[in-house]
Order: structure tokens, then C-alpha cells, then sequence
């Protein structure tokens, strides 16, 4: 057995912890550069008491905001930006887009050339190495879903291919995530049933993953517990039936998000993560709610060609263990499906179809998945089955 474990050099959680990213921030460097969303922040007053304690023991703070999803143009705005303020070190506190932001610049604040030239399958060849130690990364996730404040790539939009692609290395992992449930406690429900599905997608395709192995199936198996609770609790809140999200299962958010994040990173993903990417790209289905539509019938498809192919693999028996998780112990895979249908439902997900994706799109979203994500699938599946995956995945 072999296989090798990275993650942020420091994990702060716990609630109230985001109080101290500043002070942590400062610790890496007195030029700041503050990436933000756009309003969130501020109306929770979260974004006062960062500017606040930043500008006590700061040099200089350069504050940008985020709004959407990231494309490389901004990127290398942004970038240019904090080379032109000397910024020492990136605190970003936002979802997975700003964090994604942050992560980018940071590394090409310390190496020369476009954004574009990393980014990997955007037909340019093997992308750019990012060589240099990038500035120093404090991550704070406002979301419970991307786990980006632990991954070492930044998923970013190119606008001209109609594809989402990342700029990818091991020199990216922020040196420190901070995790505050309290931040994801005050989340929208829809932004956190989007978020919810994207982290509980991490856990699962983690696991079935060819890149697993013994620390990531550790956190993968505890992670989907976790958030498949906390998910229905989340799904009974929408539909009336208790009050706001609770601390506990904020907390359970929190902790499975950072788990995927962790799994993600280690083990690498499947064949949801690779289709989600042009989806997103394509048709700007948000990547959450594009996970959510995808899980049940990519589950399907990978049980249906992995009893075909590979019956008595190490994966397939990895699949039938989630089956079992996902039902309370019943090896009934139509089952589990419905509950994953069932449940992205009651979070008030709306399926492809009603986002405006058509079938004449499927063979733009194929052509451009199979890259990232797709080579970690436990089984590689055709052009036809993943069509099948797409069809299904429609809904009504």
C-alpha cells in the first residue's frame, strides 16, 4: 500500500474562530489583500469586525469583492492589482468562488504568465507548472459545500471555451483554513442546500474514487453520515417542518464540507464532477445544483458498469457499502437512489430540465469531460453511458 496525504498547515474550527483571521493573516505578512463576496459579509457586519482588526496592526489592506463565478480575466486583473500593493499575504472569506479567487491570485502574485496558461484541458497542452511558492493563503468558507479552503486547485470560468477549468498544484493548499459554523448557520437555505449536495457529492464520488485510500475513506465514511443527517434537517427547515438550521447540523455541514474538501484533494472525484464542469460552463447551472441532478443517475450508471465489467472489484463492493449507508443497511441500490432523488427534491433543487438544459447539449458537455475529475471514476464509462447519465438526469 502506498499513498500520501496533503492538507492546510493549520485547521481553526469551531464557532466565533473566524474572529481570528485576522490576527492569523497578519502573523503571514502586514500587506493585505481581502477577498470578499459582494454584500454578504457586510450585512452580517462579519466584513466591519475583519477591516476593523486588519487595520490595527496592518500596513495596508487592498480589499477586492467577488460577485458570480471567477473567470481568468478577473483573476488576472486581480492579480496585477496585488502585485501593484505589495500584498504580503490573501485572506479570502466567502464561498467556494471567492476562496477559489484567492488561492488563484495568490499563486500568480509569485509566478509570471496569464491565468489561461495553467489551467489544465483548455486545449493549450500541458498547462504551465506553478513553480514559485505562492503568497501565504487564510481560507475562511462562508459556505458548507466546496471544502476550498483545504483543496489545493482553483475551479475558474473560461468564458470563450464554455467550460469551467482548474489551476491545479500542490503549492496552492492554503497554509491555514478557518471553519466557523457560525458562518454557515447564517447561510441561505438555498445557497446551503446547493452547498450541502456538493460536499456530500465529494464524500461519495471520494470514496468509490480510484485514488482512495486509508485517511481519505476515514473522513469520507464520517463525512456522509454526517451530512446526509444535517441535509435532512436542512430539507425539513425548508418545508416548515423545524426552524431555522440548528447549530448542530450547521457544525455537521461544516465538518463534512471540510472533510470533502480534504478527500477531494487526496483522492481525487468521478464522473458527477466531471460532467458538472461544462454543465456549469455550458448551460450556468449552479455547480451544486448540477451535482445534486447528477449523483443518482451517475451512481447508477457506475453500479450498472461496474457489475458489468468488473463484478468482483474492490469498487464495486465500495458502492454497495454506500447503497447500504444510504438506506439503514439494505443492499437495495433503487432504493438509495430515490432517496438521493427524493432528497434533492425536498431541498427544493430543481432538476436539469427546469434550468433550461436540453438534450442537443449533451454532446458539447461529453466532449469537454474527459479531463479532471473523470479519470478518478472507479470505471471508465463511454460516450453512451454518460448520455444515459445526462438523459436521466433531466428529470421533469
Amino acid at each position: 500500500m502506498q499513498f500520501q496525504f496533503r492538507t492546510a498547515s493549520q485547521i481553526v474550527f469551531g464557532k466565533g474562530e473566524h474572529r481570528r483571521a485576522a490576527s492569523l493573516a497578519l502573523d503571514l505578512g502586514r500587506r493585505v489583500l481581502l477577498v470578499t463576496g459582494s454584500s454578504s459579509l457586510g450585512a452580517r457586519g462579519v466584513l466591519q469586525q475583519v477591516l476593523a482588526a486588519l487595520h490595527e496592526r496592518s500596513e495596508h489592506v487592498e480589499h477586492v469583492s467577488v460577485s458570480g463565478e471567477p473567470e481568468v480575466a478577473q483573476v488576472d486583473a486581480l492579480t496585477a492589482q496585488c502585485k501593484d500593493a505589495g500584498c504580503q499575504v490573501v485572506l479570502a472569506i466567502g464561498g467556494g468562488s471567492v476562496l477559489d479567487v484567492g488561492k488563484a491570485v495568490a499563486a500568480l502574485s509569485r509566478n509570471d504568465g496569464a491565468c489561461i496558461e495553467y489551467l489544465e484541458d483548455v486545449g493549450r497542452g500541458t498547462p504551465r507548472p506553478v513553480r514559485e511558492v505562492p503568497l501565504p493563503v487564510v481560507a475562511v468558507p462562508t459556505t458548507a459545500g466546496s471544502g476550498s479552503e483545504v483543496t489545493r486547485n482553483s475551479v475558474l470560468k473560461v468564458p470563450e471555451l464554455k467550460v469551467k477549468r482548474s489551476l491545479r498544484s500542490e503549492l496552492m493548499i492554503p497554509k491555514i483554513a478557518v471553519v466557523d459554523p457560525l458562518l454557515v448557520e447564517s447561510a441561505p437555505q438555498r445557497v446551503a442546500a446547493s452547498a450541502g449536495m456538493d460536499a456530500l457529492t465529494h464524500l461519495l464520488e471520494g470514496y468509490l474514487s480510484k485514488g482512495a485510500q486509508p485517511l481519505t475513506d476515514a473522513l469520507a465514511l464520517q463525512g456522509i453520515a454526517l451530512s446526509w443527517r444535517a441535509l435532512h434537517d436542512l430539507a425539513d427547515g425548508y418545508e416548515g417542518k423545524t426552524q431555522a438550521l440548528g447549530t448542530q447540523a450547521s457544525e455537521h455541514l461544516a465538518l463534512a464540507s471540510l472533510w470533502g474538501g480534504v478527500v477531494l484533494a487526496n483522492a481525487g472525484l468521478g464522473a458527477v464532477h466531471g460532467l458538472v464542469a461544462p454543465l456549469g460552463g455550458l448551460c450556468d447551472v449552479a455547480h451544486g445544483d448540477g451535482c445534486a441532478c447528477l449523483l443518482p443517475a451517475t451512481f447508477r450508471v457506475n453500479a450498472e458498469a461496474l457489475l458489468r465489467r468488473q463484478a468482483q472489484s474492490p469498487a464495486t463492493q465500495r458502492l454497495y457499502e454506500l447503497v447500504s449507508m444510504l438506506t439503514g443497511g439494505r443492499r437495495d441500490l433503487d432504493l438509495a437512489l430515490d432517496r438521493l432523488d427524493v432528497l434533492r427534491r425536498r431541498l427544493g433543487i430543481r432538476s436539469l430540465a427546469q434550468q433550461g438544459v436540453t438534450s442537443g447539449q449533451f454532446a458539447q458537455i461529453i466532449a469537454s469531460a474527459r479531463g479532471g475529475s473523470m479519470r478518478s471514476n472507479p470505471i471508465e464509462l463511454s460516450d453512451e453511458e454518460l448520455a444515459t447519465i445526462l438523459e436521466t438526469s433531466l428529470g421533469a
